[in-house]
């Protein structure tokens, strides 16, 4: 795509999708009557030099001020905002689950621990939101004010490529159609899927069992579903899949865009997990033996009906697990697919 096009791109994207094709249409006819008639690559050059950093005229459009911070140091403050908040929620979790290792004690059940961890981490993750957004503010509003905003720069070396932009930079900017970009969100709940799905599995036979409950004591394990040995039979393909569904995520992390070459190897992990998942579930001792009579107990029925009845509900999440992986696969080579 030539300059224009790429100019417009970095201009319109960080605009509200619903101004996007209007602002478009206005800044095309805009450069288009400021250019001659045959122009040259240096005439067009000369242009989008005169309209400026695509950030800064991107602030220009916003409909809502951003005068707390001005249109000349709001774009560097929305990117450094970018940088800080990701790196923020990671040390946040991360430092809540290694201080929850260290402090477990085995006094309470590990589903009361995880779920004690999971909601004392969404509050420390909003706090920290709200001194990340609280502090940089400040910054930058003290920075704009006292006019040290180009020191500022030279210290942060992620921001030292917007100090002064011209058209050759346009050169290196990669265009993502909406339909087929990956957007941070998502890597961020893969990762958090990928760990879920760890923990789930190697500590299967303390988590995914029976409970009791009492006001006194809370939540009590009392026997664990599934039989861990025979989960823990597939060890080596689901360390396998594990790595590969981490290296995938980060090669979605790098790429940021859906392709043919990420679509193929995506379908082959869903088709192995499926197929392990298939075979683990239609092992005949899945079930932890000792469950199935306390649940008969318990519903007051017998243990073949009980028996019967885990069976057929294996067999529906397989149904669902299998028709799931099969839209996902048919939607990601979908996405891979589409055109600039």
């Amino acid at each position: 795509m030539n300059l224009i096009d790429v100019y417009i791109y970095e201009v319109t994207r960080r605009l509200p999708k619903k101004t996007r094709e209007v602002k478009e249409l206005e800044l095309k006819s805009k450069i288009k009557d400021m250019l001659p008639d045959n122009y040259s690559e240096s005439e067009e050059k000369e242009v989008l030099l005169k309209l400026g950093n695509p950030a800064e005229l991107a602030s220009s459009y916003q409909d809502v001020s951003t005068h707390l911070i001005g249109p000349h140091v709001y774009s560097t403050y929305i990117t450094t905002i970018k940088l800080v908040i990701p790196w923020a929620i990671f040390i946040t979790i991360l430092v809540q689950i290694i201080e929850n290792i260290v402090l477990y004690t085995g006094e309470v059940a590990l589903l009361t621990a995880i779920i004690k961890t999971i909601s004392i981490t969404i509050v420390n993750i909003i706090s920290v939101l709200f001194h990340v957004l609280f502090w940089v503010t400040i910054a930058f509003i003290v920075i704009e004010r006292t006019g040290n905003m180009n020191n500022f720069k030279e210290h942060m070396p992620f921001l030292k490529a917007q100090q002064e932009w011209t058209p050759d930079d346009l050169k290196k900017v990669k265009i993502i159609p909406t339909d087929k970009y990956i957007p941070l969100n998502d890597i961020v709940f893969s990762f958090l899927g990928i760990a879920i799905f760890s923990i789930v599995y190697f500590k299967a036979n303390h988590l995914i069992g029976i409970y009791t409950s009492d006001v006194r004591n809370g939540l009590k394990f009392v026997m664990p579903i599934f039989n861990q040995d025979i989960l823990l039979s597939y060890k080596p393909i689901i360390i396998f899949c594990i790595a590969l569904s981490i290296s995938l995520t980060f090669y979605k992390w790098k790429v940021s865009q859906w392709t043919i070459r990420l679509a193929v190897i995506n379908a082959f992990l869903q088709v192995v997990t499926t197929i392990v998942f298939i075979l683990m579930v239609r092992q005949p001792d899945l079930i932890h033996g000792p469950a199935i009579p306390y649940i008969a107990t318990i519903m007051e029925t017998t243990p073949s009906k009980v028996a019967f009845s885990i069976d057929r509900i294996l067999f529906v999440i397989i149904a669902i697990s299998i028709v799931a992986n099969g839209i996902d696969i048919f939607y990601r080579f979908k996405k891979a697919r589409i055109k600039h």
